[in-house]
């Protein structure tokens, strides 16, 4: 009989319109790891709610060890605060960094959808927003464009030690071999930046990539300039102008649809801020038993990891910068559980990008049943459907959640 003695447990819980996604990670000594993507959604708050109860419970009340944040759009985010006073806080936050400009953007946007003031002073102040929720510290990613450079993408990590993960005092110890952001110095020691190049890792075994994508610098800009001129406000200053938006609500709404309808462009910048996040075994998948939700009893996941996307476009430009920077092939090869970016938003992934992940065993589509913006796309779905090597398409709703594992045996 096998022994396992490390049990890993993923979920992509059921929302509806929005992401939630959780990992649980218990050793045989009693010791656990978790970590979340993502905690919003625009469906009935009922559904998130029970699932955030259930994460608590499923790790025993126990703090987050690591809340990922992909990008700052109400439906990714607006159950973090939520999530954060439900289990205590987390012991990092790892998101984005937005500049002043984005993170106007990002509030005019979830602004505009009337989103609830819990999201807008997140956005407005997220480091402040964090840390008065019990987070001790906070990494924000950039590109490693900024820095011109992709030396130390694969940092030498030293060959796991499958005998340390059987040992009674296993703990899963965490590895930040990230490459800083040294032009980056907020002065707050719970603070720090780093470019997405590197790894996160639980040492010997687990780890974590990071993928943030270039910026578009000229339409941000366009952006600004038309806040600008359709506000009367010359200066930019983030807090004034979200002060103004808030005390004049029909001068901002006209005049925000009229800077929308100019450039369709800037609903999309905040998607493309979203970190991608990979994730999967760094010791030999032979010591693995996979397992998936009880639908497939018998189904084996291939590979053991996954691609988590937020909303991020993920088009032929986006997967060339991700070849650019993840240099290894295990990040692709290696890839079993692919979250399909934007709830299946036409023009989110194309044909190329289905094809080159030709491990895939499940393509996951958040969605909620009845949302208003048609979520998926028929069209997303021929895509993948004509396009993949292998996998299934999974729905992902308010109604079903999506679990699936592996437990770590040793030696088989």
């Amino acid at each position: 009989m096998l022994k396992k003695m490390i049990d890993i447990n993923l979920k992509f819980r059921a929302v509806g319109q929005g992401a939630f996604y959780t990992g649980i990670f218990r050793h045989q000594n009693g010791n656990q790891f978790s970590f979340v993507y993502d905690c919003g959604s625009y469906s009935s708050r009922r559904y998130i709610d029970h699932e955030i109860s259930n994460f608590v419970s499923e790790s025993d009340g126990k703090k987050i060890d690591v809340l990922f944040i992909s990008h700052f759009h109400a439906d990714h985010v607006n159950k973090i605060g939520e999530l954060l006073r439900s289990a205590g806080g987390a012991e990092f936050a790892i998101l984005p960094y937005l500049t002043p400009e984005e993170l106007l953007l990002a509030y005019i946007d979830v602004r505009k959808s009337g989103s609830d003031p819990d999201t807008l002073s997140f956005i407005q102040n997220p480091t402040g927003f964090l840390l008065e929720r019990n987070v001790n510290e906070i990494i924000y990613i950039h590109p490693s464009d900024e820095n011109g450079s992709n030396e130390n993408n694969n940092p030498n990590i030293n060959d796991p030690d499958p005998e340390r993960l059987l040992s009674e005092n296993f703990n899963f110890k965490i590895s930040n071999k990230l490459q800083p952001n040294t032009k980056m110095d907020e002065g707050n020691p719970k603070v720090s930046h780093y470019y997405d190049l590197g790894i996160f890792s639980i040492v010997d075994f687990w780890e974590f990539k990071f993928f943030n994508k270039r910026r578009d610098v000229a339409t941000l800009n366009n952006f600004i300039s038309d806040t600008r001129s359709h506000l009367g406000i010359h200066d930019f200053n983030f807090n004034e102008i979200a002060d103004f938006i808030t005390t004049n609500p029909a001068t901002f709404d006209s005049n925000f649809n009229t800077i929308y309808s100019k450039n369709f462009g800037y609903g999309q910048l905040i998607n493309d801020t979203s970190l991608v996040v990979y994730h999967g075994s760094l010791v030999n998948f032979d010591h693995y038993v996979s397992w998936i939700h009880e639908w497939w009893p018998y189904r084996i996941i291939g590979e053991n990891g996954t691609l988590l996307t937020g909303d991020i476009k993920f088009d032929q430009d986006c997967l060339d910068q991700i070849t650019n920077k993840w240099i290894n092939v295990k990040y692709f090869e290696n890839i079993s559980i692919f979250q399909v970016p934007h709830h299946g938003a036409n023009h989110y992934i194309e044909s190329p990008i289905v094809n080159h992940y030709k491990n895939v065993d499940f393509w996951v589509i958040n969605y909620g049943l009845g949302n208003t913006h048609k979520h998926p796309r028929q069209e997303i779905v021929d895509i993948i459907e004509l396009h993949k090597v292998k996998g299934e398409i999974l729905g992902n709703t308010q109604v079903n959640a999506f679990s699936y594992g592996y437990f770590y045996t040793g030696k088989l």
